[in-house]
């Protein structure tokens, strides 16, 4: 994510003047991965020739290794900050209740569930007999631990449980009450949620992973985090595979799970490998990984289908990117002014120079995979220069002597702060141009991904 210092950022999470895109995804084994929308064909385009497997990975026998980006090393569900974290914790984790591939709510951890006819009491029934990865007992009280640790006061991950509205959750929050009142542990294998009122994902966002009441909870005492923090790298979860090590800048390594609820894995280990765009074709062309992901333009796809054994999964994404406006600035805080920018901006023309017709201009922060996409009535704003230069006239800045826009003596200068990619190497000379034309000039300004926002 890049930083927000004077006026604009790009970033690829929160929702302003987004560019839909399709970013990452999956595939399976011996398969490369290419990415679009869904303006294409899904599915998977099979291996050629499965005789040009490398021989590296046919002597893996008991292995699946993929590829990944690398972590920071945070490995649990409720406090990693990038994606890549997730990612490991995915593999360790599973969900109390889960989705499917269409993004409905289906049973994971949890038997069943039953929502009282007001849609405030939430009953949820674990299946029998589940345990962790260590053979310890996983019960609603695992649940309850979890789900109070969220409305700790010093929680400080990106899961907002607030949001589930569970009732006396607020209270504990503030210190006015020693446990959650919403939280009922009726038997081992039930647990009874009940909210202050209803809400369209209050089961999605009780539903998460589990975290293990006796060994993530030891001593735990509200306000007092810091006993969990310190497992952060030693997870103890209820997934498919186990945890086994992490060897920073090289791989992440587990073995399956025989206390897994679906069953033990079939593939007895598997490894993330960390790879990099410089290295991921490489490492998979010579059968060092079994499973990647690549970027979805046609020259790549063409290269990944020439090697024969590739089985290329293309399918829709819910990644997006976009430019984020620093509205403290006060010519952005003007809602006409960043209305001007998104007409003013031609984001089709640079989906196409990147993505080459794999990709599509978002006109929400939602995918249209998602359940939750619902176009009608969105302003997609279209590319529209005449409309921008009138919203700009209407905000009162006028053309200077140069073309720039000036208004109160105040020329109209914004600084983009972008992090080094394919993307943003685009977006700088096609943004730049397409605002000059409406009369605001664009300083772009290149700093690291990861440094926090608002830094010097």
């Amino acid at each position: 994510m890049s930083r927000l210092l004077h006026g604009l950022k790009t970033k690829q999470t929160r929702f302003a003047l987004a560019l839909k895109i399709a970013l990452l995804g999956g595939a399976v084994a011996f398969s490369s991965v290419a990415i679009a929308d869904d303006i294409l064909k899904e599915g998977i385009t099979p291996a050629s020739d499965a005789s040009q497997i490398p021989a590296t990975a046919k002597l893996r026998k008991d292995t699946v290794v993929a590829g990944i980006s690398e972590p920071q090393g945070i490995f649990n569900p409720y406090f990693f900050v990038n994606g890549w974290d997730e990612n490991v914790t995915n593999v360790i984790f599973s969900r109390l209740i889960d989705w499917d591939s269409h993004g409905n709510l289906v049973p994971g951890l949890a038997e069943s569930w039953t929502v009282s006819p007001d849609n405030k009491v939430y009953t949820i029934k674990l299946r029998p007999n589940l345990t962790f990865s260590d053979g310890s007992p996983l019960t609603a009280d695992d649940v309850a631990f979890t789900l109070t640790v969220l409305l700790d006061p010093k929680y400080d991950g990106d899961t907002d449980i607030t949001l589930a509205n569970i009732a006396g959750g607020a209270e504990y929050k503030a210190a006015k009450a020693d446990s959650v009142s919403g939280l009922k542990v009726l038997d081992a294998l039930t647990l009874q949620v009940t909210t202050t009122q209803p809400g369209a994902t209050t089961l999605a966002k009780i539903g998460g992973p589990v975290l293990s009441k006796a060994y993530y909870g030891k001593g735990y005492q509200r306000g007092n985090l810091d006993y969990l923090r310190t497992l952060h790298g030693k997870p103890l979860g209820n997934g498919p595979y186990v945890y086994d090590k992490y060897i920073p800048g090289q791989e992440i390594r587990f073995h399956a799970n025989s206390h897994f609820y679906r069953g033990t894995p079939p593939t007895p280990r598997f490894i993330y490998r960390v790879t990099n765009p410089s290295t991921n074709f490489q490492l998979f062309q010579t059968g060092e990984t079994d499973y990647d992901a690549f970027t979805s333009r046609p020259d790549d796809i063409e290269q990944l289908k020439m090697l024969g054994f590739a089985n290329i999964n293309l399918y829709g994404s819910s990644d997006y990117s976009q430019v984020e406006f620093n509205v403290r600035r006060p010519a952005l805080k003007d809602v006409k002014v960043r209305q001007a920018l998104i007409y003013g901006l031609d984001r089709q023309k640079l989906i196409d120079v990147v993505y080459q017709g794999y990709g599509k201009v978002a006109i929400e922060p939602i995918a249209p995979i998602s359940w939750a996409w619902n176009a009608d009535g969105v302003n997609p704003y279209h590319y529209d220069p005449a409309q921008a230069k009138k919203l700009l006239d209407e905000a009162g800045w006028k053309p200077g002597p140069d073309g720039i826009r000036v208004k109160e003596g105040k020329r109209l200068e914004l600084t983009l702060l972008v992090s080094k990619k394919v993307l943003n190497d685009a977006l700088i000379p096609i943004a730049k141009e397409n605002w000059q034309q409406i009369g605001v000039l664009l300083k772009p300004q290149v700093v690291d991904f990861n440094a926090p926002d608002g830094a010097a």
